[in-house]
């Protein structure tokens, strides 16, 4: 048994959250469990927030109203939309979800200069692109706003490496960190998860996003103490989150659904990216 399983659950096996031991770490290593309804448990005290979801306003295939709807069912009870480069779908989600429960939290995944993404959580306006990473996180920072590193250690143009995080860090400090994706292998989300725990001074909160295109929100969730937006920004900036996997069950996205996707991605994110470039209009 190596040091990452001595003393430690199952990760394929859920988890009631009565017996979950969150002093273990800031990731939990069970699934959250369902109930009969298909909704996740989550424990006493706690919500579920899946905080890295994309529309159909940038390359997701679904509405902001799908999503906030699939999150209703699913036991979550915020969500925040973070469409590439652009704030109009989450700012529409935002302000006509008064009659909803589901917290809508305001948000932008950014395209720095070099690729690398940063999610913005809690913004007003949006933030331009292909800025430095450091002016990326100040921008978002002056509109009051929260930075968060997405998906680290994919080993991807969009993805930080442990070694860029270190040169950042000597400079600047995050909100949050992304320590677990759908895309991360689990030996990699172990390196993650040790980084993490050696700088989480600087590198903010614990945060759970599904990276969410399809509809699959809730994969991975934020857990926070408390039920409103005010109470998911205090957890985040005390650094309280937890973050867990769920077992929630998702129908395997289409052909023509990864060709929408796609086609969306390649083609039509460029096209928007160039028009804001050349006009600096951002939606």
């Amino acid at each position: 048994m190596d040091q990452h399983s001595q003393g430690r659950l199952d990760p394929r096996q859920p988890v009631h959250p009565d017996s979950m031991d969150a002093g273990s770490g800031p990731h939990l290593e069970r699934k959250l469990d369902t109930d009969d309804r298909g909704r996740i448990v989550v424990p006493a005290d706690y919500s579920a927030a899946d905080l890295h979801c994309h529309s159909s306003s940038s390359d997701g295939l679904f509405s902001v109203e799908h999503i906030r709807e699939s999150a209703a069912r699913r036991g979550i009870r915020a969500i925040a939309i973070t469409d590439h480069d652009m704030i109009g779908g989450a700012l529409a989600a935002q302000s006509d979800g008064g009659a909803s429960e589901i917290v809508v939290v305001v948000g932008q995944e950014i395209t720095t200069r070099w690729q690398h993404h940063i999610v913005g959580l809690f913004m007003e306006k949006p933030v331009s692109m292909f800025r430095k990473v450091r002016d990326t996180v100040m921008a978002i920072r002056d509109q009051g706003g929260l930075a968060i590193v997405a998906h680290p250690e994919l080993g991807l143009p969009s993805s930080a490496s442990r070694r860029a995080l270190l040169g950042w860090m000597e400079d600047f400090t995050f909100d949050g960190i992304e320590i677990d994706s759908p895309y991360l292998a689990t030996a990699a989300r172990r390196r993650l998860l040790d980084f993490y725990q050696d700088h989480a001074e600087r590198l903010g909160a614990a945060i759970g996003g599904t990276d969410a295109h399809f509809d699959d929100v809730g994969r991975i969730v934020t857990l926070f103490k408390g039920t409103s937006a005010e109470d998911l920004r205090r957890a985040i900036e005390s650094r309280t989150t937890l973050v867990a996997r769920t077992n929630l069950q998702f129908s395997r996205p289409s052909w023509g659904q990864r060709l929408t996707n796609q086609r969306r991605s390649l083609l039509w994110l460029p096209l928007y990216r160039m028009k804001a470039l050349v006009t600096g209009r951002y939606s």
